[in-house]
Parts: structure tokens; sequence; C-alpha cells
């Protein structure tokens, strides 16, 4: 059994990068109500005319979400989190959690080289992958064809897992455990799978999976709670279930998201 792990009362929320990812990350959070520290990859606190209406989202200097943030997401090209990491700016982990959401270029290639890369430049942070298969377009609506998107994660700490996995909950997708760090390359093959179908179909990043298992378990920690949402359709071959709380090793299913 996983264990829930040490939380502040009101965590904050940092998320290293302000495209259309990142941007979109904090929307959402913001809509949660969560606190959210955002910066680019400049010193630069300035605040982007699309996050304007969020007075959750505070855009500070990078130093600055670095320092303060309970759990840190990197949102950002997969060549600058590398400088970033490389240049210093990521040293001060303390053993907090960061979720990676980078894809490296295919030409990278190799596990060490691509997805445990930052995991050994951050020695000093907790790493979870996740996130990498998911586009921005599907931050503010995570249900397709009736059925939340599964996102799966990867990493070697399971209390930054549940954390990580808490984060994805209350986005409204259904994390899935796939094991360590070294799994990373293969969620990274996934991502790029899915953007040559996202291309091939011209799916404008409306795209997503959602995995079926014979049992479904745990995935949430006790402390999230799942929102309200509308039953599942007569017509759905099998009624998905909120998630108990013992492991995350399998995905539930639960009732899609509303609209927004």
């Amino acid at each position: 059994m996983l264990s829930p792990p040490r939380r502040a009362v009101h965590p904050m929320i940092g998320v290293l990068g302000r495209g259309r990812m990142g941007s979109a990350l904090a929307r959402n959070l913001a809509v949660q109500g969560k606190r959210v520290l955002i910066a680019g990859r400049t010193r630069d606190g300035t605040r982007p005319v699309g996050l304007a209406s969020y007075p959750e989202i505070h855009c500070v200097p990078a130093p600055v979400v670095v320092a303060r943030s309970d759990l840190l997401v990197l949102a950002l090209p997969f060549d600058a989190a590398v400088d970033l990491a490389r240049d210093g700016l990521l040293d001060d982990g303390r053993g907090r959690t960061v979720v990676d959401t980078t894809n490296p270029p295919s030409s990278v290639g190799g596990g060490r080289r691509s997805g445990r890369l930052l995991a050994e430049l951050l020695p000093q942070w907790r790493v979870v992958k996740a996130l990498n298969t998911v586009p921005a377009g599907m931050l503010g609506e995570p249900v397709l064809d009736g059925r939340p998107v599964t996102v799966p994660l990867a990493g070697d700490h399971p209390s930054a897992k549940i954390e990580c996995a808490a984060l994805l909950c209350g986005l409204g997708f259904v994390p899935v455990d796939v094991g360590g760090i070294d799994r990373a390359p293969a969620l990274e093959s996934l991502a790029e799978l899915l953007m040559a179908i996202d291309s091939q179909h011209a799916l404008r990043g409306r795209l997503g999976f959602s995995l079926a298992v014979p049992e479904l378990s745990a995935v949430a920690p006790s402390n999230v709670a799942w929102p309200d949402r509308p039953p599942v359709p007569v017509g759905e071959r099998q009624r998905l279930a909120p998630p108990a709380v013992d492991n995350i090793r399998s995905t539930p299913g639960r009732p899609p998201r509303p609209s927004r």
C-alpha cells in the first residue's frame, strides 16, 4: 500500500513554461481554486494576456517558481528543461516532486539520453514522468467518446506518484502507474505515436486513449475527492465506478466530465 505524501495545507503548484501546455495547465488548476506560480524560460515575470483574468495565477520569475512551489511541473521543450537543469536553476529540489511533461526530439533516441536524462540531472527532486501524452487542448475537457482520458505516469518514488496522481485526478484524467522512471522512454514513444495519429487525421489536439482493464482498482489518494459527475449513459457496455484508494497500479473508469 502506498502512503499519502506529506502535503502543505494550501499547496502551491509551480509551472515552468508559458506556452500552450503551461498556460492551459495553469488556467485549469486556477479553475479548481489552486494557487499557481508560472514562469517562462526567461526571468521576466510579466503576466500574459491569456492569464490576466485568473487571480489565482501569479506570474513571477522562474527562480521564484522553483523556490516556492510545493510541486513543480516542467511544461517546457525538452532541450529547454535540460538547459535549466544544467544551468543550476533546478538544483534546490529539497525532495519535492517535479512532473516532467517533456518529449525529447525523435533524433535524441535512447532511454538514458531522453526519458531518464532529466531524472539523472535532478537528483534532489522526486521526478515523475506524466502528461507528456496529453495535448494542451485536452486539459480543459479530458473526455473522449464519453470516457475520461487515461494518463500513464512513471517514477521511482511511490509517494511522488500519488501526489502526481492527485494532480491528474483533479484535472479530470485517469492516471495509471506504469512503473519506474526507466519506463519514461516508452511514454515518449507513445506520445510520438499519438502525435502522428493526430497529424494523419487532422484531429487538432483532441486525442487520447482510455485504458480498459479487467479489475478496477485505486488510483487516487484518499484525500482527493471525485467531483460530482453525470451518470454514465445506460448504453455503456460497462458501468464506470469511482476508484478505491489502495494502489495506483491499474486504472479505474469514472463518469465523464461535463463540458465547460
